[in-house]
């Protein structure tokens, strides 16, 4: 991140009542209102690492989500395809990216995307494409550790277009600043007039954005609690009933995946899951995810602070422009696309790019090729140069080929109730078994199919809970008999010494 862009502040003019220690409102221009609407676009991923690294690292305010993230820091490398798979779930990419860097304050502190030739481009041999990463193995053997820059042309980069200021309630409710608005939000609260409130201007830059996104999932009154540093205790997850959806989906049968699960039978907790890449890759994908899209998936009524709030206002504040749609779509780089997808997300196709190349096969190189661009004009060709086309190879493959998923195949995995994820290969079953201090006969094994329904379930659960299988897969569990769901005292059996 440029050091500019995190040292940038915004001056927030606030109304506040001091007897009560609290934002009424706020009134803030359009530039950090687009920095809201960014937050928005931010991969569930990103979100568990700023927050952890600029908050509290102890608390998880996301569900199940620090541990899926921290499963994947945890996992050796070799249990993914390659180090690119790893690195791309632990600094996901925003679809927004291009967007997000033109604000005046961005707090992804995800790398900027970079994009490498390789030396022999334009050699016999050598594939006319480029990546995103330097590891990459060119079909001609080399790795592509030319790198080059790329004029994206200019776009400016944000989200809202109306050059106009907003209102903001301390529950995180945006709109359009007008004398009406402020008088009905202060008639709706039960003042009737500005006696009792006090103006106040502060200025706010990355730390307190940062803490403002941690509020917006914990506090029902974000402003409040991380510019005016009250006290607040973080709201508790709730339990939740399963998502169910009446009927099928259509085209979903040949998407379904096999999970085994282990139930305790007097409760019906889900205490494991036994599974195979597929599911990995599947439940790993969550991370990419952009938070806007994680909550509407969830439904309207899902408990997740005031996120609802600001994705509801962000999606009203349109003004007959097209690109504000885009902020609330799900568009996920192609790279992410794995084995199974299970939720409706769409892959944006990687761009083609153009650069000036020589005719003379003896400076056709990447010495030639400066810099790209996604259309190049004709009139600007020189003598003796032409218009060369460059596709992009997958970022998580080896070579030019495309990568299946994001961990190995043929790999067995457990996954824990609470979506700690852990190859079979560097575990033990016997070790998470008597951990349990559990009678043998109240475990039962069941296999549960998932599709589209299941997985909304599971996405919506693992958001707001710490118990993502038991709270989204157990409606969908086989109904035991009651008898069965008596435990027997019989524990389970010490193993016997051999010499």
């Amino acid at each position: 991140m440029a050091n500019s862009a995190a040292n940038h502040k915004f001056s927030l003019r606030l109304l506040i009542d001091e007897e009560k220690n609290r934002v009424v409102l706020a009134e803030a221009g359009k530039d950090f209102v687009d920095v809201l609407c960014s937050l928005l676009t931010l991969p569930m991923g990103t979100i568990v690492r700023l927050l952890e690294k600029h908050q509290n690292p102890q608390s998880s305010v996301v569900g199940c989500f620090h541990n899926l993230y921290k499963s994947v820091s945890d996992m050796d490398v070799d249990n993914f395809e390659n180090e690119a798979c790893k690195n791309m779930l632990l600094y996901p990419r925003s679809a927004k990216e291009s967007h997000c860097r033109n604000l005046k304050l961005n707090i992804d502190d995800t790398e900027v995307t970079k994009f490498f030739l390789c030396p022999n481009f334009g050699t016999e041999g050598c594939c006319k494409v480029y990546s995103n990463l330097s590891t990459t193995r060119c079909s001609c053997g080399r790795s592509m550790t030319h790198q080059i820059q790329v004029e994206d042309g200019k776009a400016d980069g944000v989200f809202l277009s109306c050059r106009t200021s907003f209102i903001i309630t301390d529950d995180l409710k945006v709109s359009l600043n007008s004398m009406g608005l402020v008088l009905n939000v202060l008639n709706d609260l039960g003042y009737a007039g500005f006696d009792k409130l006090q103006e106040m201007l502060v200025d706010v830059g990355f730390e307190e954005v940062v803490t403002l996104l941690w509020y917006l999932f914990t506090s029902e009154t974000p402003l409040t609690v991380s510019l005016l540093r009250k006290h607040c205790m973080t709201r508790k997850s709730k339990m939740l009933t399963p998502l169910v959806q009446k009927g099928g989906v259509g085209g979903e049968a040949d998407k379904l995946l096999n999970l085994k699960v282990y139930v305790r039978k007097t409760d019906g907790s889900i205490l494991y899951a036994e599974c195979r890449e597929d599911f990995v890759d599947f439940l790993f994908s969550f991370l990419a995810i952009p938070l806007e899209f994680a909550w509407e998936i969830s439904i309207d009524n899902v408990n997740m602070g005031c996120v609802g709030n600001l994705c509801r206002s962000v999606k009203g504040l349109s003004f007959g422009q097209p690109k504000k749609a885009n902020v609330l779509k799900c568009m996920l780089p192609s790279y992410y696309n794995c084995r199974a997808q299970l939720l409706d997300v769409a892959f944006e196709e990687m761009p083609e790019y153009e650069c000036l190349v020589s005719n003379d096969p003896y400076r056709y190189s990447t010495s030639s090729c400066s810099k790209l661009a996604k259309k190049i004009q004709k009139n600007v060709l020189a003598g003796g140069e032409r218009i060369a086309k460059l596709i992009s190879v997958d970022s998580k493959s080896k070579a030019t080929s495309d990568a299946i998923g994001l961990v190995k195949g043929e790999t067995n995995f457990i996954v824990s109730d609470d979506l700690v994820v852990t190859p079979m290969n560097s575990s033990s079953t016997i070790s998470l078994l008597s951990k349990l201090k559990m009678s043998i006969s109240d475990i039962e094994e069941q296999v549960i199919s998932i599709g589209k329904t299941e997985a909304t379930s599971l996405l919506r659960a693992s958001l707001i809970t710490t118990s993502a299988l038991t709270n989204g897969l157990s409606n969908f569990l086989k109904k035991m008999n009651p008898e069965e769901a008596t435990p027997s005292t019989s524990k389970i059996p010490r193993t016997e010494k051999t010499l």
